[in-house]
C-alpha cells in the first residue's frame, strides 16, 4: 500500500512538473492562439508556443546580428563574476538627438533606448535578458510591437522574429525614424515613427501605414510592450489608471496569476454585448461583471530604480486598452506595462437557434494612433510625478484653465430628486419626492444651520419625472410646480448665492419613453438590431429585462433635442445643466446607415457642453473621463477607489494629483456610503468635496419604483449630520481650496500624508491607533492638518 502511495505522489508531481509552464500562458481578455516558433512555421496554428519554448534547450543561443562593438557600449554582466550572463544591449544605433536625449535603435527588432544626455541614464524598450531566457521569449521581449490579428474566426498573436519571412526597413525622419513592419505570411503591414521630444519621445502608427492585402486582418496593435520592464527583483511599480490608480508593486514571490490587467480605456463599449456582460448563456440571459473601476485617463506608467515613464494616448485612446502584466505570465519574470490600440472589435451574435456565433467587424477603425512618453528621474519617477507631470500636460498641451478659485469656501454639493412613476395594478402613479416649493425649505433650512454656499442639482424635474420622456425634457413637471416655480426657485438660489444644475439625461432613454423612437434614435449594435441596455438585479448581476433602456445616436439627439432645449434653459435662469451619462460612458454606432465611432461621439458630447456652457454659464458631469477636462465646471463622484484586482497592491490619488487645482470634484454622496469613516476619511485624504442626495419626503415613497439606490434619503434626517462634517471638515477645505496636490505619502501602515501647493499638509489615519506625525496628533480613524496654508 505504501509502494503504491509513493508511485502515486511521484506520477502527481511530475504532472505538476510538466504542465508547469502553460500556467502562465493565459492573457489578455480574447481567445490567442499558442504562438509557433519562428522557425517552425509549418506548426499547426493549435500548437502552444511555451511548450514548443520547453522542447528546446534552455541555454540555446539566439541567433545575433548586432555589431561587433555592441558589447563594448553596455558591459555585460557577470563576466568574471560567475553570474547569470546578459545579453548585450542592441539598440546602438543613433537616430536622433537633442539637448536633453538620444534616442537608438536596434536595426533587427526596430526597438529603441533613449539616454538622458546629463545623467547617462537609460530607458530600453525592451530589459537586457539573461542568456537562458527561452529562445522564443527573448524574440517575444525583443519586438518592438505584438499584433493581432484574424482570418475571420479566432484571433491570433504574432511579431516580428515569429516567422523568417517577415522584414523591416527603417527611414530617417524629422528628429526619429519610421520603421515599416511587413508580415509576408499574412499580408500585413503598418509603420511605427519614433520622434525625439525634449521630456521624452512619441510613437506614432500612422492611419495611411496599414495595410491588408490577403485575408488576415488586423485586430490590435501593441507598440513598445516591453517599454522600461522591470525584473522582480527591481525596485518600484507599475502604475494602472485603474478608477483613481493602481499600482502593482514588483515582487520576487507572488501567487500564480493567469493573466494580468487589460481594460479599455473609457471603459467598455456598451455597443458590443460580449464587452458589457460577463456570461451570455442565451440571447436573452446575460449577467453583468462584477463591479470594477473605470479608466477615466488615457494614461500608463512605470518606474524602476528611479527611471520612471509616463505613456498618454493622445491619438486613438477612445478605442485602445492598458495592458499591465505581472511577472510569470508565459514564463517571462518582467513587470511591463503598454497600450493596445484595438482596429477591430468583435462581439458575438444569435442567429436563429445556432446560438452565438463570433463576429468582427469589417472595416477597421480610421485614424492615426499616437502615444507620449514623458521620462522622469529620481523623485519624479513615481506615481506623484508622473500625475504631476500629467497635469502639466493637462494645463500646457491640452489647453486645461483653472476652474476652481483659489481661497473661496468650498461648496456644500446636493442632489435633490424631484418625482417619478411609480408601478401601481393598473398604469402608474407620479409621486413627487420634492417640489420645487420644497427646495427652497431646504435651501432655507441649510442656510438656518450656517450653510450658505450650496450648489444643487435637480433631477427628476422633467415631465413623468426621472424616467420621463427623454430625451425630452420640457415641459417641466406640473405636479412639482411647472415651469413658473422652476424659474422662481432659480431666481431665488441665485440670491441666496446657491447655483442651481438642472440634471438632463441625452444618452440613455427608458423604452417606455415617448421623446425616443427606437428605430430612429437608438444605436446599432454588430447584429444590426437596436443595442438594449438594461437594469441587472443586484445580488445575480442577470439582466432585469423589465427595465429596458436604449442607448441613443448622439448627433441626432443633440441637433433634435438638445440644442432646442437651449433657450429653455436659458429662460429658467439656471446656472447650467447636469449631463448624465457623458462624464462615465462611451459608446459608438454600429448602424451601417450612420456609423459613429467612440471618438466622434465624446467629439459631439463635447461640442455640445461648449455650446451649453456658452449659452448658461454652466456644465458639469460625473466621473469624469479625460475628454471632458477643459470643458466642465466640476465633476460629480470622482473616482475615489480602484478596483482592488488581485494582482495590485495600493491606491493611490493618482487622478486627483493631476486634475486638482483644475476641475473640483466631489465624492460619492454621504448618506450612500458602505463604510461611513473609511469613506470619509478617503474623502479627505483626496481632496475631494462632500455631497450629499437628498429628497423632501420619505425614502418609502420610492418603493415600486425604478430608483433602488435612495436608500435613505429625506433631508430631515440627514441635515445635521451633514452640517456637523461639512463644519468639521471647513478649515481643510478652506486652506486647500483651488490648491494642487504637490506630494502624496503613505508614513506608516495605515496612514498617508497628502501635500498642497500651498504647504497645507493633511494626515489620514485608517488605523485603530492614535498616531503622531511631526508633532501633530491625529486620532485613530481621523484626520488632523498641519501648516494650515500658512
Amino acid at each position: 500500500m505504501r509502494k503504491q502511495r509513493k508511485w502515486l505522489i511521484m506520477a502527481a508531481l511530475l504532472l505538476v512538473v510538466s504542465i508547469f509552464p502553460h500556467f502562465g500562458a493565459a492573457e489578455g481578455d480574447i481567445r490567442v492562439l499558442a504562438e509557433q516558433d519562428a522557425g517552425d512555421t509549418e506548426a499547426s496554428a493549435g500548437s502552444d508556443e511555451s511548450a514548443a519554448a520547453e522542447e528546446q534547450p534552455a541555454e540555446e543561443p539566439v541567433e545575433e546580428d548586432t555589431p561587433a562593438d555592441t558589447a563594448s557600449d553596455t558591459p555585460v554582466e557577470g563576466e568574471d563574476t560567475g553570474e547569470v550572463k546578459l545579453y548585450p544591449v542592441s539598440a546602438v544605433k543613433e537616430i536622433a538627438s537633442n539637448d536633453a536625449y538620444t534616442m537608438y535603435i536596434d536595426e533587427k527588432t526596430g526597438n529603441i533606448r533613449l539616454v538622458d544626455n546629463k545623467t547617462k541614464k537609460e530607458w530600453l524598450g525592451t530589459p537586457q535578458l539573461p542568456r537562458t531566457t527561452m529562445p522564443n521569449n527573448k524574440k517575444f521581449m525583443d519586438s518592438a510591437a505584438h499584433v493581432k490579428y484574424t482570418e475571420g474566426v479566432d484571433t491570433v498573436q504574432t511579431y516580428l522574429a515569429k516567422e523568417k519571412e517577415n522584414k523591416l526597413s527603417i527611414e530617417a525622419i524629422d528628429g526619429g525614424a519610421r520603421i515599416t513592419f511587413t508580415y509576408t505570411k499574412e499580408k500585413l503591414e503598418f509603420a511605427m515613427e519614433y520622434r525625439l521630444l525634449e521630456d521624452g519621445f512619441e510613437v506614432t502608427i500612422p492611419e495611411s501605414s496599414i495595410k491588408e492585402t490577403g485575408v488576415a486582418r488586423f485586430v490590435s496593435i501593441e507598440p513598445l510592450p516591453f517599454w522600461n520592464a522591470a525584473a522582480k527583483t527591481d525596485e518600484g511599480a507599475l502604475f494602472l489608471p485603474d478608477g483613481s490608480g493602481a499600482l502593482m508593486n514588483y515582487k520576487e514571490t507572488h501567487p500564480q496569476y493567469f493573466a494580468g490587467y487589460s481594460e479599455m480605456i473609457y471603459g467598455a463599449d456598451p455597443a458590443y454585448l460580449s464587452r458589457t456582460n460577463e456570461n451570455i448563456i442565451e440571447e436573452i440571459w446575460r449577467q453583468s461583471p462584477a463591479p470594477k473601476e473605470s479608466i477615466a485617463l488615457p494614461v500608463f506608467g512605470n518606474y524602476r530604480n528611479g527611471i520612471g515613464s509616463l505613456g498618454i494616448v493622445t491619438k486613438g485612446q477612445y478605442d485602445a486598452k492598458v495592458n499591465g502584466t505581472p511577472s510569470g505570465i508565459r514564463a517571462i519574470d518582467y513587470y511591463r506595462t503598454s497600450t493596445e490600440f484595438v482596429y477591430r472589435w468583435d462581439d458575438i451574435i444569435f442567429i436563429g437557434t445556432s446560438g452565438q456565433i463570433p463576429f468582427f467587424q469589417g472595416d477597421w477603425i480610421k485614424g492615426d494612433r499616437q502615444v507620449r512618453y514623458m521620462l522622469l528621474q529620481d523623485e519624479k519617477a513615481g506615481y506623484v510625478g508622473m500625475a504631476q507631470a500629467y497635469g502639466a500636460y493637462l494645463q500646457n498641451v491640452q489647453g486645461v484653465l483653472p476652474s476652481e478659485p483659489s481661497g473661496s469656501a468650498a461648496p456644500f454639493k446636493v442632489k435633490l430628486m424631484g418625482g417619478i412613476l411609480r408601478d401601481e395594478v393598473l398604469g402608474d402613479t407620479f409621486i413627487s419626492m420634492t417640489t420645487f416649493d420644497e427646495a427652497r425649505v431646504i435651501i432655507d433650512t441649510f442656510e438656518q444651520k450656517g450653510i450658505r454656499n450650496l450648489e444643487l442639482t435637480f433631477s427628476g424635474w422633467s415631465e413623468d419625472g426621472l424616467y420621463g420622456d427623454q430625451p425630452d425634457h420640457f415641459p417641466v413637471e406640473k405636479k412639482l410646480g411647472g415651469s413658473k416655480n422652476l424659474k422662481d426657485l432659480a431666481a431665488y438660489a441665485a440670491n441666496k448665492g446657491v447655483k442651481l444644475y438642472l440634471e438632463a439625461n441625452y444618452a440613455r432613454a427608458y423604452s417606455d419613453s415617448d421623446g425616443m423612437k427606437k428605430s430612429k434614435d437608438a444605436i446599432r449594435g454588430m447584429d444590426r438590431e437596436a443595442a438594449e441596455s438594461t437594469d441587472y438585479f443586484i445580488g445575480s448581476r442577470w439582466n432585469n429585462d423589465s427595465r429596458m433602456f436604449y442607448w441613443m445616436k448622439p448627433e441626432r439627439v443633440i441637433a433634435r433635442h438638445l440644442n432646442k432645449e437651449l433657450d429653455s434653459y436659458k429662460k429658467l435662469g439656471v446656472a447650467g445643466v447636469h449631463f448624465d451619462y457623458w462624464g462615465d460612458t462611451l459608446y459608438s454606432d454600429l448602424d451601417r446607415k450612420s456609423p459613429l465611432s467612440r471618438d466622434k461621439t465624446a467629439s459631439a458630447w463635447v461640442n455640445a457642453i461648449d455650446a451649453a456652457r456658452e449659452k448658461l454659464g454652466g456644465a458639469k458631469v460625473d466621473y469624469g473621463f479625460g475628454y471632458m477636462l477643459g470643458h466642465i465646471d466640476s465633476i460629480d463622484g470622482a473616482p475615489l477607489d480602484s478596483s482592488h484586482f488581485i494582482y495590485n497592491d495600493e491606491t493611490v490619488p493618482f487622478y486627483q494629483i493631476a486634475v486638482r487645482g483644475l476641475v473640483p470634484y466631489t465624492a460619492g454622496a454621504m448618506n450612500l456610503r458602505d463604510d461611513w469613516n473609511n469613506e470619509l476619511l478617503r474623502m479627505v485624504e483626496y481632496g475631494a468635496l462632500p455631497s450629499l442626495e437628498l429628497t423632501y419626503e420619505s425614502t418609502s415613497k420610492l418603493q415600486r419604483t425604478m430608483e433602488d439606490r435612495l436608500w435613505s434619503s429625506e433631508y430631515k434626517q440627514w441635515i445635521d449630520a451633514a452640517v456637523q462634517e461639512y463644519e468639521a471638515l471647513a478649515p481643510i477645505y478652506s486652506a486647500i481650496s483651488g490648491q494642487a496636490i504637490v506630494d502624496h505619502e503613505k508614513l506608516a501602515k495605515d496612514v498617508y500624508r497628502t501635500t498642497y501647493a500651498n504647504g497645507t499638509k493633511v494626515i489620514v489615519n485608517y488605523g485603530q491607533a492614535a498616531v503622531t506625525i511631526d508633532g501633530t496628533a491625529v486620532p485613530a480613524a481621523g484626520y488632523a492638518m498641519q501648516n494650515g496654508g500658512e
